[in-house]
């Protein structure tokens, strides 16, 4: 119900009642607030009766509506203002004189009065121009009635008995054919974002992200000629610098990390009382940071995070700085120098030191990690795919506990469980060197064998004898003898794991011969004799060994 409806639906309860009503009784009728305390119910009611005409408060008797005098003007009464403390603005006054302007409530006095706001958007995922607005006022810490703006269309409004099971958290009564689709929203007039700017006036606007909830609402208000400038309140950002979330959490996240139970469906209306509830179980925290008043919030949330300690650890913030902009292998080990975990990254000074970002903490894996390392180790390679099959080969070496608790299997290959692999990758460049070298890593039976470096188009350097020596071990182990699909389920271990995917993605880019398919030894070399000079020769795409 939008703000005049409500208005003219209290105004006309007052003029039907023989007594005058308590702030209590209508908050309870016409906001669904059960407040105990009738101060609190008053200054909810405040925005609402302010410039309604005829309408008076009084201290010990409540509200009431004054009929029609001469002429067709209410009579309105202007309480006293009580008198405020030293030092303090002066509390708002009920009622208007005829002539006079609506008086504006006072500037907040605590963090826990603000208006949420959440927006959807017409385009995909809520995105787009401006569909739906959803206020939810909260003074005193105590949430008012759900404002849409524009109203829901016929046919769109929740019936009672669905919104009283989205407060229980149950789900609404499926009408099937009973009720036709509502027609959708054709998004907010000018008329109904002045009212909006009307009711934020000097109370503060609290959002999730700003960019997804508020920006949007900004740009309609400035394409309709108003201006929107209230103070902005984001929660996101609160819980990236107090709660050591990643700054891209979404508002499930949030209140999944304070405990807050998320109730209803993911919509704006869902996400605004989901964002009023999780601030208020933020300004404790606030306050025991001494932040007590707007101001201060509104500075602090635009502070950039704090960097973490690194104290406790054998590396410095520089050190982490000073990593390699390049692909590599990572491992972190305890202070026994035991290795608890071995990670790939495509760029080593962003993976490694996104560890030790504020946010890193947010996970059960950074968290482990964070409590367990004592120092690091990396070493940069040549590709992402080389990064992947040596990450393979140290996971086989040391087990590492990290990765054994927390890494996810990754989805088959569709085109079968490639088991035994030979895979042929061009090293970088080396000034001054006679040519291009490769190195060639093997996987038998899903597990990571060995890599040969130095291989070239030269058939009798040392380098072709080891990978020849390799390959004639596979063929005369009986490990041999085992197809792909007779491998045990147990024999399928991470390393086949960790480099699935890239040899999924790259398929067609690079230089692979699955031994499985060669009858013998002479075979197989013959096949990556090929397979070593395509690469050498700098050639792309898939080579094919016959």
């Amino acid at each position: 119900m939008k703000s005049q409806a409500l208005r003219d639906a209290i105004l006309a309860h007052l003029r039907g009642a023989p007594v005058p009503a308590s702030s209590r009784d209508l908050a309870r009728r016409f906001l669904k607030i059960d407040s105990p305390d009738e101060e609190t119910c008053r200054r909810l009611l405040v925005p609402l009766l302010e410039s309604a005409p005829g309408v008076t408060h009084s201290s010990d008797q409540g509200w009431m509506a004054h009929p029609a005098g001469p002429g067709g003007a209410a009579a309105a009464a202007v309480e006293p203002s009580p008198r405020a403390a030293p030092g303090q603005p002066p509390p708002p006054r009920i009622g208007r004189a005829p002539d006079s302007l609506p008086i504006p409530l006072p500037p907040p006095e605590s963090l826990r009065d603000f208006i949420a706001l959440a927006s959807d958007g017409a385009g995909p995922a809520g995105s787009g121009s401006v569909r739906s607005i959803y206020l939810l006022p909260v003074l005193e810490g105590e949430p008012c009635r759900l404002e849409r703006i524009p109203d829901a269309p016929p046919g769109d409004e929740p019936l009672p008995e669905d919104l009283e099971a989205a407060e229980s958290g149950g789900p609404a009564k499926d009408r099937g054919s009973d009720r036709a689709d509502p027609p959708r929203s054709a998004g907010p007039t000018r008329e109904d974002l002045e009212s909006l700017v009307e009711t934020v006036g000097d109370l503060p606007l609290l959002c999730h992200r700003v960019g997804r909830e508020l920006d949007p609402v900004r740009r309609a208000c400035a394409d309709a000629g108003l201006t929107l400038a209230a103070r902005r309140i984001s929660v996101a950002k609160l819980g990236h610098l107090l709660l050591g979330l990643k700054a891209s959490h979404t508002t499930l996240d949030l209140a999944a990390a304070l405990g807050v139970e998320s109730r209803g469906p993911d919509d704006g209306a869902g996400r605004v009382r989901l964002a009023a509830a999780c601030f208020l179980r933020l300004v404790p925290i606030l306050e025991e940071r001494g932040i007590d008043n707007l101001e201060m919030l509104l500075e602090f949330q635009e502070m950039p995070a704090a960097p973490r300690d690194l104290s406790r650890y054998a590396f410095t913030a520089d050190d982490l700085k000073a990593l390699p902009a390049a692909p590599g292998i990572y491992r972190f080990l305890d202070r026994e120098g035991e290795v608890i975990y071995v990670g790939k990254a495509k760029n080593l000074r962003n993976r490694v030191g996104s560890y030790f970002a504020p946010s890193a903490a947010s996970s059960a894996k950074g968290r482990a990690i964070l409590d367990q390392v004592h120092r690091l180790e990396v070493d940069p390679v040549a590709s992402d795919l080389e990064a992947a099959l040596v990450e393979a080969d140290l996971i086989a070496a040391h087990r590492p506990r990290l990765n054994r608790q927390f890494e996810v299997h990754e989805r088959p290959a569709p085109y079968g469980p490639r088991l035994s692999l030979a895979v042929v990758m061009r090293d970088a460049p080396v000034v001054d060197a006679a040519g291009i070298a490769c190195t060639i890593h093997f996987t038998r039976a899903g597990r990571y064998v060995a890599k040969v470096r130095g291989i070239d188009d030269r058939p009798e350097s040392g380098a072709w004898s080891r990978a020849a020596r390799l390959v004639d071990a596979y063929f005369e182990s009986p490990e041999s003898s085992r197809r792909p699909g007779d491998v045990p389920a147990a024999d399928h271990d991470i390393d086949w794991q960790l480099v699935a995917t890239y040899v999924r993605e790259h398929r067609d880019e690079i230089h692979l011969l699955d031994l499985d398919e060669c009858a013998s030894t002479g075979e197989a070399v013959d096949r990556l004799r090929v397979l070593v000079g395509a690469a050498s020769a700098g050639a792309h795409g898939r080579t094919v060994a016959r």
